[in-house]
């Protein structure tokens, strides 16, 4: 079963997502907090979801009136699920609950002829509105449709006399002298007492008759739930364009995937996100790159996909094929390493088994972010190659981003960060030497953050190397360095 830890959300970008949601109902604003994720024993059902998500996004051009029009009575329901609660336990309800209650169903009222009609294009099977005219034929016996609760004075003929007697009791006080105010209040007390009596026998019956609708009504919630996120999917993947996945056995190939947070903060610096590209199979997959180059950035985009996908969203793609996953587990950068009183590479290790534990119990999604970065180079290799040979023989999708050396050769597949491939050096040379800007903002505005399948055998590229330079490293330092790559 996946679980994704809240600093998990917020590193992949999953939390900007829900976030951005604006949820109607306090029904949908639950099942975004609450997120599920389809199990691969789910398959048709999130199947039928994505189709579902699909034609809702599809139809947002057309339908966006009518998807605002119910969002406009969604956000009049109130969670009523504890008064059910209480009234299937057999509590008699007050009045605001009743009140809530005839709300409730009201507003449900409203709802289906509008879903009926959004129902006409989106096709939402799985979500279903019950009649709620006989639980409302309780609350309302005279139809007003009021939006207030109130016990009709011919609820009972009992109410009705002692009503008639109040009334009376009450016209006789405004026009009495002062000596017989005080006896004609104590008996409109205890006429009082005797309506209050009545109307809570009055409730009872209103509550044991609405006892059979009480799984209707649950079932209401749900269907308001389950619509209103629907409605937020579909107006997700139409602003950040969505697409829905072919679900396979095994083989994960997202084309062109992006991240909407890195997206929306780089456009608002006047920057585009570039597109990510990976088409992989079980085993492991390195991704190398200079520790600029953006390896973090793929592999957070590719998690963040993956989990809307398991989620029921349209992914973040112009092409998508993935499989179902029974556990996603993510080793990225570790800020808690100094509180729990390990050393870096201890806090490592201990993560790595954790997460390692859960990988091998079922067909995974596994990645590790520059894996043994708290140990030396020479030793920190070593251990990414005998990691990349054992996850090779597992059930699971394993990756890793990588600076070392010599690790590649293990892989099934390679991966390589573009980065300062296709750019000339000297121009960006040119542009630092007359440019007011940060040469560091300068570099990242030229680095192309996309990924290229490698073939054969490949060292790190020298990103690093090249970008000293651009910077302008002294040249004797770049003289030892180039020395040293040379050996």
């Amino acid at each position: 079963m996946i679980s994704i830890g809240f600093d998990d959300q917020v590193k992949i970008g999953l939390r900007y997502i829900l976030d951005s949601l604006h949820t109607s109902s306090p029904f949908g604003a639950e099942r975004v907090r609450k997120l599920r994720f389809y199990a691969p024993d789910e398959r048709e059902a999130l199947a039928e979801e994505l189709r579902c998500t699909e034609r809702a996004a599809n139809a947002v051009g057309a339908l966006r009136p009518l998807y605002e029009k119910i969002m406009l009575v969604l956000c009049q329901l109130k969670d009523v699920r504890g008064s059910l609660k209480r009234l299937s336990e057999g509590a008699v309800l007050d009045h605001v609950e009743l009140f809530e209650l005839k709300g409730f169903l009201l507003r449900v009222a409203d709802l289906i002829p509008l879903f009926d009609r959004m129902n006409e294009t989106v096709l939402a099977e799985g979500i279903a509105f019950t009649d709620p005219s006989a639980a409302l034929g309780v609350l309302d016996p005279e139809g007003t449709r009021s939006r207030g609760f109130y016990i009709p004075d011919g609820a009972t003929e009992r109410l009705r006399a002692i009503r008639a007697e109040k009334k009376r009791l009450e016209a006789r006080l405004y026009d009495a002298p002062d000596t017989e105010k005080d006896a004609i209040r104590t008996e409109r007390t205890r006429i009082c007492a005797e309506e209050e009596t009545e109307e809570r026998a009055i409730r009872g019956t209103m509550c044991t008759r609405l006892l059979p609708h009480v799984p209707e009504m649950l079932s209401d919630a749900d269907a308001a739930g389950r619509l209103d996120l629907l409605i937020q999917k579909a107006l997700f993947a139409a602003a950040y364009g969505g697409v829905r996945p072919e679900i396979t056995d095994g083989a994960l190939e997202l084309i062109d995937m992006a991240n909407p947070e890195l997206a929306d903060l780089l456009k608002a610096k006047g920057r585009a996100f570039v597109p990510v590209s990976i088409a992989i199979d079980r085993g492991a997959t390195v991704i190398t790159g200079a520790n600029m180059g953006g390896k973090s950035v793929a592999m957070k985009t590719l998690a963040l996909n993956v989990l809307l996908f398991h989620a029921g969203f349209l992914v973040c793609a112009k092409a998508a094929r993935l499989p179902m996953f029974e556990s996603v587990r993510m080793l990225f950068d570790d800020a808690q390493s100094m509180q729990s009183g390990l050393s870096g590479f201890g806090s490592e290790i201990v993560r790595f088994n954790d997460a390692l534990s859960e990988v091998e119990k079922g067909f995974s999604l596994f990645l590790l972010d520059e894996l043994a970065r708290g140990t030396n180079p020479d030793e920190g290799a070593v251990i990414v190659q005998a990691v990349t040979q054992y996850l090779n023989g597992l059930n699971a999708i394993s990756i890793l981003a990588t600076h070392y050396d010599g690790v590649t050769e293990h892989a099934r597949f390679h991966y390589q960060i573009i980065g300062l491939r296709d750019i000339d050096p000297d121009a960006i040379g040119t542009e630092l030497s007359v440019s007011p800007e940060d040469g560091v903002a300068i570099i990242a505005r030229h680095m192309n953050y996309g990924l290229y399948r490698v073939e054969g055998k490949a060292d790190c590229p020298r990103d690093a190397l090249h970008i000293a330079r651009m910077l302008s490293l002294k040249p004797e330092i770049l003289s030892r360095i180039e020395q040293a790559y040379k050996k």
